[in-house]
C-alpha cells in the first residue's frame, strides 16, 4: 500500500489510499486546492527535518506533532496535528487548525467543493447566515456525492459550518512562535498579519 511506510495515522492513510487510487476523486480534491501525492512524497517530507522552518522560519509551535499529508498550489501544507486535528501551514506566515479530525476535514471539502481559504474570514464565519450566503449552492459533482455517501458524511451545509467553526476555534490555537528577530510569530488563517487578533475577534462575535 502507498502509505504503509509513513508515520501518518491509519485513518489518514486509508483516505489517502482511496483518493490517490481514484484519478477522478484525486482531481476533484485538486480542484479544491488539495493536492494528494504518493507515499514516497509523504515519506520525503517526514525525513526532511527542515520542512517546518522552510515554511515558517525558525520557531516553536504550540503543537509539536505535525505530520504533512497533502499540499496546495502555493506550496502550503495540510498537516495532521497530534494524530487527530487537521491543520494548515501557509507560505506567508499563517497557520491554524481547520478541522477536528480527518473525517470532518474531508466532509467539509467534499460538501463545500471550493478552496477553503475563500471562506477563512471573520465576516464569512461570524454567523451561519453569512457562511451559507458565501458558500452558495454546491456545484453538482457525482464523484464527491459518491465519496460522501460511502463515508456517511453529512451534506447539510449547516452541519458543515459547525464543523468548520469547531475546528478553527480549537484551543490552544496552533501558533508558530518565532525564535529569531528576523521573523515574526504566525498569524491566524482568518487574519492578515495581525497575529491571533482576527481569530479572537471571530470567537468574540460567535459568543454574542
Amino acid at each position: 500500500m502507498q502509505y504503509d511506510s509513513t508515520n501518518l495515522p491509519q485513518a489518514v492513510k486509508d483516505f489517502l489510499e482511496e483518493i490517490f487510487g481514484n484519478e477522478e476523486l484525486c482531481d476533484a480534491f485538486y480542484d479544491c486546492d488539495i493536492e494528494i501525492y504518493d507515499g514516497e512524497w509523504v515519506k520525503d517530507i517526514e525525513e526532511d527535518e527542515a520542512w517546518l522552518e522552510d515554511l515558517m522560519g525558525p520557531g516553536e509551535s504550540t503543537y509539536e506533532d505535525l505530520k504533512p499529508f497533502a499540499r496546495d498550489g502555493t506550496g502550503a501544507l495540510w498537516v495532521v496535528i497530534n494524530d487527530e486535528l487537521i491543520g494548515y501551514i501557509g507560505t506567508e506566515g499563517e497557520c491554524g487548525i481547520v478541522a477536528k479530525n480527518i473525517n470532518e476535514f474531508f466532509n467539509i471539502v467534499a460538501v463545500y467543493r471550493g478552496c477553503l481559504a475563500d471562506i477563512w474570514s471573520v465576516d464569512v464565519l461570524e454567523s451561519e447566515e453569512a457562511f451559507l450566503e458565501a458558500a452558495g449552492e454546491p456545484e453538482e459533482n457525482e464523484v464527491f456525492d459518491d465519496f460522501i455517501k460511502k463515508h456517511g458524511f453529512t451534506k447539510d451545509l449547516k452541519d458543515v459550518y459547525k464543523m468548520i467553526i469547531s475546528g478553527m476555534t480549537t484551543e490552544p490555537f496552533f501558533i508558530h512562535k518565532a525564535t529569531d528577530d528576523d521573523y515574526v510569530d504566525s498569524y491566524s488563517l482568518v487574519g492578515s498579519d495581525d497575529g491571533q487578533e482576527a481569530l479572537e475577534d471571530l470567537i468574540s462575535r460567535l459568543s454574542k
